[in-house]
């Protein structure tokens, strides 16, 4: 009874701790959004090379789909397809049966497994006897 209540006050503490970890990774996370939302740039990191190299990448987009200018690269529309729902690997192959169940079918077809060689050990014991016997 000591042990078992030592279990659930120790897994106690573990999910509090792993919840406070949690929250802390979130409010660095939180923390460094509200960062860039002060900083009000386009860019998180605004040195000239940065900036020159965007410069670069939109011309040369505009050039091959020939845009007028750079700037009408950033208001070309973009529409993403919605992700096709993919059956999970996991769900195909448990084929609708609960892990309990199929655990459970498992250690039924490994005693039946067990006792059938059992029995052809027997039989195999049996048969030697036999020839020993004439």
């Amino acid at each position: 009874r000591g042990v078992k209540m030592f279990r659930v006050a120790a897994s106690r503490a573990l999910s509090t701790s792993a919840r406070r970890d949690a929250d802390l990774v979130q409010q660095a996370f939180v923390k460094k959004i509200k960062e860039f939302g002060q900083k009000g740039g386009d860019l998180i990191n605004n040195n000239a090379e940065v900036k020159k190299a965007l410069e670069d990448q939109l011309n040369r987009l505009a050039q091959k789909f020939h845009l007028a200018n750079a700037d009408i690269v950033g208001r070309i529309p973009t529409n993403f397809e919605a992700a096709k729902e993919v059956e999970s690997s996991v769900g195909a192959l448990l084929e609708g049966q609960s892990v309990a169940a199929l655990s459970e079918s498992i250690k039924k077809e490994t005693s039946e497994y067990v006792a059938a060689r059992a029995a052809k050990k027997a039989a195999e014991a049996a048969r030697l006897a036999a020839i020993k016997g004439q």
